[in-house]
Formats: structure tokens, C-alpha cells, sequence
């Protein structure tokens, strides 16, 4: 509900705390985050495969007479039902913590889509654990990046020394300091 929020402000509607509170109640009824809806849709399609798979086996018991056949195969079922649940738990596990990163990543501005991209793939190789809803080590290693690489992540512009239409990135302290060389001025 904070996206619709800000999105609302964004278009220049502003919102009392009671008009918020009502939103956020009505969106927490209403909506599912789209992280629950794509790991229940993969769920879903996961189970459909599945119950599918295990009709076809099902049949295919039913065909044969011999008890040794049918043990041989319900072994072999057992084994590759408990392979498929470990990998659609996997794909479970490996999506929700790809919208964590995303989610978490959105809270940083950078200095374009291709760095975010870039920081976001890098973030993922690192292979931070996810727990309790947090990566372990992931805040710090952001942090960390907007020190050592400041111009991947978007600045604010300051107003130049001279005629506030005039963009600049320098600080005012090193503009005025310049100006002072210039003039012999120390």
C-alpha cells in the first residue's frame, strides 16, 4: 500500500493520516502482494504437473500384474515425487528471495536502470542468507557500495554558486576554494 500511497503524493494528491490508515486497511483485505501471488501461481502450476505425472503412474500401475514390477516402481516413484518436491521448494525459496532483493534494492536510488540491474546480479551472486524477512550481511554490503562507489547510486543536484539555474554536482566549499586559487586568494 505504500506504493499506491506514493504514487498518490507523486500525483500531487495529498492524503490525511486517517485517509492513509484507510487505504492501508482496505489494501490489507483486498490486495495480495505480488510476491504471495507469483509464488502461489508457481505453486499451482508446480501441482498441476505433479497430479498429472502421477495420474500417468497411477495408470501405468494398474497395467502391471507382477508384485516385484510395482515395488521396483513405487520405490522409484517415492524417489522422484520427494526430487520434484525438493526443487519446486527450491524455485519457492530462490523466488521469494528474488522479490526480497528486489524490494530491498528499491529503497536505493541509482544512477540508472543498468547499475541497478548490475548491483542487483551482484547482490544475487554474493548469496546473502535470507532470514526473517532480512538478508544477512545485504544492508551493510549496500551501505558499503554507496562508499566505494558513489557514482553508481543517483545525486542531488545542488543549485551552482552563480544563478541558481546553474546544475553542478560539486559542493559549494570546493567551488569557492577554486575561485580563491584563481584569484591568488589562499
Amino acid at each position: 500500500m505504500e506504493k499506491i500511497i506514493s504514487l498518490l503524493k507523486k500525483l500531487g494528491i495529498e492524503l490525511t493520516a486517517d485517509q492513509q490508515k484507510q487505504i492501508e486497511e482496505v489494501g490489507a483485505k483486498e490486495f495480495v502482494a505480488a510476491a504471495e501471488a507469483a509464488k502461489t501461481a508457481t505453486e499451482l502450476e508446480e501441482l498441476k504437473k505433479q497430479l498429472a505425472q502421477r495420474d500417468a503412474d497411477l495408470d501405468k500401475l494398474r497395467s502391471d500384474t507382477t508384485s516385484a514390477d510395482l515395488k521396483n516402481q513405487l520405490e522409484e516413484l517415492k524417489a522422484q515425487y520427494a526430487s520434484e518436491k525438493e526443487a519446486l521448494t527450491n524455485k519457492l525459496t530462490q523466488q521469494e528471495t528474488d522479490f526480497a532483493a528486489e524490494k530491498l534494492l528499491a529503497n536505493y536510488k541509482f544512477a540508472s536502470e543498468r547499475v541497478r540491474a548490475s548491483v542487483l546480479q551482484e547482490f544475487k551472486d554474493k548469496g546473502f542468507k535470507f532470514e526473517n524477512g532480512k538478508f544477512i550481511g545485504g544492508e551493510e554490503f549496500l551501505e558499503q557500495l554507496q562508499k566505494d562507489e558513489p557514482t553508481a547510486f543517483a545525486q542531488d543536484k545542488q543549485p551552482g554558486l552563480f544563478m541558481g539555474s546553474t546544475q553542478s554536482t560539486a559542493s559549494v566549499d570546493a567551488l569557492q576554494t577554486t575561485i580563491a586559487n584563481a584569484f591568488g586568494n589562499k
